[in-house]
């Protein structure tokens, strides 16, 4: 079950600096490896109903060294593993998910900002997406309840538990990634420039409105560039998923 020993790779962009600051390890010796060089491990995934013994004197020593212990089903560990079945222990490999937007706007990798979006699989689709692509976190801007959260996250196989996903005003998060020197890109139909000809790499902020609205003007007024996915067809738009995901394989396409 562990055909690969990462899921997320270390990877550097063109200025040389790592782009992921985590991966995944799969497999007691891996795990048990990472422990012994001194590896900041934030997280240990155990299948449900692992009881080999290895098993749990990993997770026994997971615990002494305060390292969060989650238990997956045999299904989300098959989803989560790299080769065929599913494995018995994962474990992420680097920084913890982050708690503040001090801690999210000053580390690695791209963060989204999630302006009023109303739909829960929406958010929950972009969620996953971002995370898999290697991205930091994602900041919520909206009145939802805490079920449509819930919803959210589960749509996204709960990246909660690998990267930072915050709640705050669009404005207070812009705010602080200003301040950390990052650049913010937002994504609007009346962009200038198509994702390919603007600068993605570097510490970037992807801001994304609502379905219906868009992003707000006084909060578009804050990009340092606009972006637009570009159309052939006669409906004005992509749905956001769409847009992201065009948007996110070009990011990643820059980072090379």
């Amino acid at each position: 079950a562990c055909a690969r020993s990462s899921t997320w790779s270390p990877d550097a962009n063109r200025s040389g600096t790592s782009i992921v600051s985590r991966r995944s390890l799969c497999g007691v010796e891996a795990i048990s490896d990472a422990l012994d060089r001194g590896a900041r491990v934030s997280l240990l995934l155990v299948r449900e109903g692992s009881e080999e013994s290895v098993v749990r004197e990993l997770m026994a020593r997971a615990r002494r060294l305060g390292i969060p212990v989650s238990i997956g089903s045999e299904r989300e560990m098959r989803r989560m593993s790299a080769g065929e079945g599913a494995a018995a222990v994962l474990a992420l490999e680097g920084q913890p998910p982050a708690r503040t937007l001090e801690e999210l706007m000053s580390g690695e990798g791209v963060v989204f900002v999630l302006a009023g979006l109303r739909y829960p699989g929406n958010v929950g689709y972009i969620l996953r997406c971002l995370e898999v692509a290697g991205g930091a976190g994602v900041v919520l801007d909206s009145d939802w309840k805490e079920a449509q959260l819930d919803e959210a996250l589960r749509i996204g196989m709960h990246p909660e538990r690998f990267f930072g996903v915050l709640r705050a005003s669009a404005s207070e998060a812009i705010d602080v990634a200003q301040h950390a020197g990052r650049r913010i890109v937002a994504v609007e139909t009346s962009g200038s420039a198509t994702p390919w000809e603007a600068d993605l790499t570097g510490p970037i902020v992807v801001l994304v409105g609502s379905e219906a609205t868009g992003i707000a003007p006084k909060t578009l007024s804050r990009a340092d560039v606009v972006v637009r996915i570009p159309i052939a067809g006669f409906i004005p738009s992509y749905n956001v998923q769409a847009a992201v995901g065009i948007l996110l394989g070009e990011w990643m396409r820059q980072q090379g």
